[in-house]
C-alpha cells in the first residue's frame, strides 16, 4: 500500500500540465549536486521577499545582476554556500537562484523557455575567473505550489557557459 501511495505522489511530481493536481509534500526537501561535490561543508538557506519585484540591471560590461526591489509579486532568494577552510584567502563559494511569482500564484509548471516567465537567474559566486556571476536559466523545470501559510518549489537546472554544483533544489517553506 505504501509503495501504490509513493508511485501515486510521484506521477502527480513529474506532470506537466498546468490543469494538473500536485500534491504538497511538506517533508520534501532536496539538494541534488553534481557526481564528486562534497555536500557536507554546504550551508542552505532562502530568502523571501514579499510584495517585491526582481529587476535584472546591466552592469558597465554588460553583466546581468539580479536587484529587488518594492513591488506586487514575491520573490525568491535561495542560496547554497560553501565557507573557505580557516586560513584560505578568496575560497568561500556560493550558488543562488533568483525568481519571482505572482503573489496570487496557487499551482505553476514551467519548463525551458517558459522559466524567463520568473525570471529565473543563476549566480555563481567564487574566486574563478570568466565563470563567476548570473546567468539566465533558459534550460530547465520548475514547479511551484504556493498555498497562504506554505510554498514549494521543486526546480531543475542546467546553465551553458559554466559549471554548477546544483543540480536540482526542491524546498517546502512556511510563508
Amino acid at each position: 500500500m505504501k509503495l501504490i501511495a509513493l508511485l501515486s505522489v510521484l506521477f502527480l511530481f513529474s506532470s506537466c500540465g498546468n490543469n494538473k493536481t500536485i500534491v504538497l509534500n511538506k517533508d520534501k526537501e532536496v539538494i541534488v549536486l553534481a557526481d564528486g561535490i562534497d555536500e557536507k561543508g554546504g550551508n542552505i538557506s532562502v530568502n523571501l521577499y514579499i510584495d517585491s519585484i526582481l529587476n535584472l540591471k546591466d552592469d558597465t560590461i554588460g553583466a546581468i545582476y539580479p536587484v529587488i526591489e518594492s513591488g506586487d509579486n514575491l520573490v525568491i532568494d535561495f542560496k547554497y554556500e560553501e565557507k573557505a577552510p580557516e586560513g584560505v584567502a578568496d575560497g568561500d563559494y556560493s550558488e543562488t537562484l533568483h525568481f519571482e511569482i505572482p503573489n496570487t500564484t496557487t499551482i505553476l509548471n514551467l519548463a525551458d523557455d517558459e522559466l524567463s516567465n520568473v525570471k529565473l537567474l543563476f549566480g555563481k559566486h567564487c574566486f574563478c575567473k570568466g565563470e563567476a556571476g548570473y546567468y539566465k536559466v533558459k534550460m530547465g523545470k520548475m514547479k511551484i505550489v504556493k498555498t497562504e501559510s506554505d510554498i514549494y518549489f521543486d526546480i531543475s537546472f542546467n546553465i551553458d557557459g559554466t559549471s554548477t554544483k546544483l543540480i536540482r533544489v526542491a524546498k517546502h517553506i512556511k510563508l
